[in-house]
């Protein structure tokens, strides 16, 4: 039987969650064992950027997200994670504190070679060879102590914020797309961008009727960024595309040359 003090206490706690979701862009870490969860689209939906799930595969069996279906969605604690099957948030939950500990291993290989600074976001001072390294919500964060990290769990939005205005910094000097990647419209082009972080990336959006579908995948975006980055951007992506047509096409026009002088 849950106790009268702990029912008074919950109802503070509730009102400033929901007013969390509204009007915070960063929600709390997972803490101890005491994971609860909630399914459904919805519940994702209204999640800030940090907490929606940062990666393509499964957090259990880590097969490719969609291979088997729609994911499944769960969310512990405001932290969004997917999974390929109905089966896995079963394993997941089994030992919810060494699911979050593997989980974050990945999200750190994930951001980690994308992660925009080379000092603490909590005291600006440059940080130590081996930095203390954790991952909060679905956020990697570096910081220079466990003494900083603690300072950081005070006002977890604040830091976060600097992070996000870091992230803005260090890509925004080689975005990678010149064009939205939600709506494929030209950036620009409706007035300035909109920069949006999520899972560590820099994400430039058209117009404030992209943060809506941005919102219901993420991913889907983040892939878009990857590629055009992994390709050096997207006009040379483009130009590379466009000079293999163009090269087919000449040995083809070439070919056809060759074999109208043979009669």
């Amino acid at each position: 039987m849950r106790s009268p003090t702990r029912f008074l206490v919950s109802l503070p706690i509730a009102a400033v969650l929901f007013c969390g979701v509204a009007s915070s862009q960063h929600h709390p870490a997972h803490q101890g064992h005491d994971h609860g969860h909630q399914d459904g689209a919805k519940a994702q939906a209204a999640h800030p950027a940090d907490a929606f799930y940062p990666l393509d595969t499964c957090a259990i069996s880590g097969k490719k997200l969609g291979s088997m279906g729609d994911p499944i969605i769960k969310v512990y604690d405001g932290r969004e994670v997917r999974f390929c099957c109905g089966g896995c948030p079963k394993r997941f939950a089994k030992d919810l504190n060494k699911s979050f500990a593997a989980l974050d291993k990945k999200i750190a290989a994930d951001q980690g070679p994308l992660y925009p600074t080379k000092k603490s976001i909590v005291t600006g001072k440059n940080l130590p060879a081996r930095p203390v390294e954790f991952v909060h919500g679905n956020r990697l964060v570096r910081v220079g102590s466990a003494k900083e990290k603690a300072t950081f769990m005070e006002a977890p939005a604040k830091y976060l914020a600097a992070l996000d205005k870091a992230v803005v910094a260090a890509q925004g000097r080689d975005y990678p797309l010149t064009t939205c990647p939600i709506s494929g419209e030209k950036l620009g082009g409706m007035g300035a961008p909109l920069d949006r972080v999520v899972a560590g990336r820099l994400v430039r959006l058209c117009c404030k009727g992209c943060i809506k579908k941005l919102n219901k995948n993420p991913m889907a975006a983040i892939a878009k960024v990857d590629a055009a980055r992994a390709h050096g951007g997207d006009h040379d992506h483009d130009k590379h595309e466009h000079g293999e047509h163009n090269h087919g096409e000449h040995e083809h026009e070439h070919g056809e040359h060759e074999h109208g002088g043979g009669h």
